[in-house]
C-alpha cells in the first residue's frame, strides 16, 4: 500500500467525519491522528483498509467521544 494511499484513505475519513458527525476539519484531523486506525495504517494498512470507510469513520468518531474500539 502506498503513502499516496493511506493519505487518500485518511482524507476520505475526514470529509467523512465533517459531512457525517459535523466535526470541523480540525477536529476530525486530531481524531484521525489520535485513533488507533491511524496507528493500525502505519502496521497494516491492508488489514485496515479493506473496512469501508463508514465503518472506519464510526470507530473513529466513538474512540474521539471515549468509547474504546472493539476489533
Amino acid at each position: 500500500m502506498s503513502k499516496v494511499n493511506i493519505e487518500q484513505y485518511k482524507l476520505l475519513l475526514m470529509e467523512e467525519l465533517v459531512i457525517e458527525y459535523k466535526m470541523t476539519e480540525l477536529e476530525a484531523q486530531k481524531a484521525i491522528a489520535k485513533s488507533t486506525i491511524n496507528k493500525m495504517l502505519k502496521k497494516s494498512p491492508e488489514f485496515i483498509m479493506h473496512y469501508s470507510i463508514e465503518d472506519s469513520t464510526k470507530d473513529v468518531y466513538d474512540e474521539y467521544i471515549g468509547i474504546p474500539l472493539e476489533m
